[in-house]
């Protein structure tokens, strides 16, 4: 078991003259904002000068997206920092840490970014029986009892689906026992072993090919409204005895006039205080003041070609805000903000530190006790972001932000299980989708993102291919 930490304080962190000097030239949630010093000669002087700014401000306002943020094709850097804190029970190693990107930069070809209003509503009437049509036209075995799941058997594979549910925010159609995929051999009963088996040949049968992305597209444009596009496809392996299968999971994005909505892992946020019961240091209970809402979330996985899961949760309808154009930051700008920042993740207070490695876990990683931190940056992209009215549950507004996806491992100091000797854990944290910061895109501040609570995804969701 891992020690017990101290309550966390404020973090008082102390670095040297190079990292004063090149790291905290601002901090985590602050406002990257400009000041020019001019000096005035005389009043026409200035009044030409600003109107010279002003005309400036208009032709920004004025470019494409592209030309705004003038962003390169990748994000290209290695930076090394050793970070001290008080809080830190090693006070003489530092954490050696290291942040590494050869990352493609994707940039919207829209001319404008304009502020959005969106508002949560349920999965549409055609859509469940797109699904049923599409992937189940099998036989109809049985419901559950109280009528809301129905099972079907289709080419020998048992499916479990949740689209008779009225007002659904969710809808699921998965292949029942597909969790045993990523189960050990050791740790599977007999009939749990022989079901595998026999379903593995059942896929084999049922398709023996791999799906491709512009497949799995097609399929999504054929069953959800809107326009959507692929975030990012992960696959694996699935040997059986002699037999080897490919299973491919494909993440989708939602576009708003040639503007995706950012993809977001959900479970892999930190917790959203608002959104759930808490107890204060009196013990005394507190009600979440807010209702969940995680982000639209649409994935589908499959195996030799057949669908072992399809999940839509938590749809939106999104209504123009403002026909006006955004000023964004020049992608510069942003980078340094990200630079200077990404370290207070870690030396800060826990409810802000990143997400655990598996996702659900109350305590954060990397620890201010880690030894090391390596971080790489796989993917940074211009798009939208959901943020709530107030603590509203089903109105928002959608904003632009630059997310920077990534994996981190951390090497952490641990006690080794049932003793009083300390080891050092690998922890690792490699899933698709999951920011390492989030930052504004107008004004360079940094956005905290959290899940709603606990994750909505279904058992569908379980076993994804990364």
């Amino acid at each position: 078991m891992r020690k017990d930490e101290k309550e966390m304080k404020k973090i008082k962190i102390f670095v040297g003259v190079f990292l004063c000097m090149n790291l905290f030239t601002i901090s985590g949630c602050d406002k990257v904002v400009h000041s020019a010093v001019v000096e005035e000669k005389d009043k026409t002087a200035a009044k030409k000068e600003e109107n010279k700014e002003e005309n400036k401000e208009k032709e920004t306002v004025q470019k494409t997206v592209t030309e705004q943020v003038q962003a390169p094709e990748t994000y290209q850097t290695t930076i090394q920092f050793d970070l001290r804190s008080a809080e830190r029970t090693d006070q003489e190693n530092p954490i050696k840490f290291t942040l590494t990107a050869d990352a493609p930069i994707e940039v919207p070809d829209v001319d404008a970014i304009c502020l959005k209003n969106v508002k949560k509503v349920t999965i549409s009437e055609e859509e469940p029986q797109k699904v049923l049509d599409t992937f189940a036209q099998g036989q109809l075995l049985k419901q559950n009892d109280d009528g809301l799941v129905e099972t079907y058997e289709v080419n020998g594979l048992t499916y479990q689906y949740t689209g008779t549910f009225q007002n659904l925010e969710v809808l699921s159609l998965w292949e029942k026992y597909s969790a045993l995929d990523d189960v050990k051999e050791e740790n599977l009963s007999q009939d749990e072993k022989e079901q595998r088996a026999e379903r593995f040949q059942n896929y084999i049968k049922a398709g023996n090919q791999n799906m491709t992305e512009e497949e799995a597209e097609n399929h999504v444009k054929n069953i959800v409204s809107g326009e959507w596009r692929l975030f990012d496809s992960a696959s694996k392996e699935l040997t059986e005895e002699n037999s080897t299968l490919e299973k491919d999971t494909f993440f989708f994005e939602r576009m708003v006039n040639g503007v995706p909505v950012n993809y977001i892992r959900n479970s892999y946020l930190p917790y959203d205080e608002l959104s759930r019961p808490w107890i204060d240091e009196d013990d005394n209970f507190h009600e979440a003041k807010c209702d969940v809402w995680d982000n639209e979330s649409l994935t589908m996985i499959f195996c030799s070609g057949t669908l072992q899961s399809f999940q839509h949760s938590d749809p939106i309808e999104v209504s123009d805000a403002s026909d006006e154009a955004l000023f964004l930051l020049p992608f510069d700008e942003i980078k340094d903000i990200f630079e200077k920042t990404i370290t207070m993740q870690i030396m800060t207070e826990q409810e802000n530190r990143l997400p655990a490695v598996d996702g659900i876990s109350f305590t954060r990683y990397p620890s201010i006790d880690a030894q090391t931190v390596e971080m790489t940056i796989t993917k940074v992209q211009l798009g939208y972001m959901r943020v709530r009215n107030g603590s509203s549950s089903t109105e928002g507004s959608l904003i632009p932000v630059w997310d920077f996806y990534g994996t981190w491992n951390s090497q952490e100091p641990a006690y080794a299980d049932g003793g009083d000797e300390m080891v050092i854990d690998s922890v690792t944290m490699d899933r698709i989708g999951v920011p390492l910061l989030t930052i504004d895109a107008r004004d360079g501040s940094v956005v905290q993102r959290v899940q709603s609570g606990p994750s909505t995804t279904f058992p569908g969701g379980i076993g994804e291919c990364e």
